[in-house]
């Protein structure tokens, strides 16, 4: 786990899938966001690939958990039938970079949201936090995946 620091970030689009259940099932949603994209041929219009969440796990119950499993794109991009966008705001956000298993995220947003937050006298915005993937889970061995965690913040 890294440090956690102030960046400003640009407002984004997603195309891919809301989910409500457990945040472990989204590998499954976004292997179908992949295939839609595949069948569609759109992959060169794909910028990188991005989750967001609303919910706090030790809040929320497991099964009404909310998050997308998505990718970047263009603001004029135009989802095909079975992909939803999603517009993401722009502004400052905390950002803490993680690297290893997926399975460590959640020891990750802890420290964010139970020690860093409080400590830092910043309020999290009305908007969901994301999970910029900086690699490839296919190609890449898990522990060294490279996951940049954004948490807006409220001005």
């Amino acid at each position: 786990m890294s440090d956690v620091i102030i960046t400003e970030k640009p407002a984004m689009t997603l195309v891919g899938m809301h989910h409500r259940g457990p945040y472990p099932e989204m590998g499954v949603v976004y292997q179908k966001v992949a295939g839609i994209i595949s069948q569609h041929g759109l992959w060169p219009q794909i910028q990188g690939a991005i989750g967001a969440a609303w919910d706090n796990p030790d809040l929320v119950a497991v099964a009404d958990l909310r998050s997308f499993a998505g990718f970047h794109v263009a603001d004029d991009f135009n989802a095909p039938e079975g992909l939803d966008l999603l517009h993401l705001q722009g502004g400052e956000h905390a950002e803490l970079l993680h690297i290893g298993p997926y399975e460590g995220l959640r020891s990750v947003y802890g420290y964010l949201m139970g020690d860093w937050f409080p400590k830092s006298g910043r309020q999290h915005a009305d908007a969901p936090t994301y999970e910029i993937y900086l690699n490839d889970p296919t190609t890449t061995a898990p522990v060294d995946l490279k996951t940049l965690i954004c948490a807006p913040l409220a001005a």
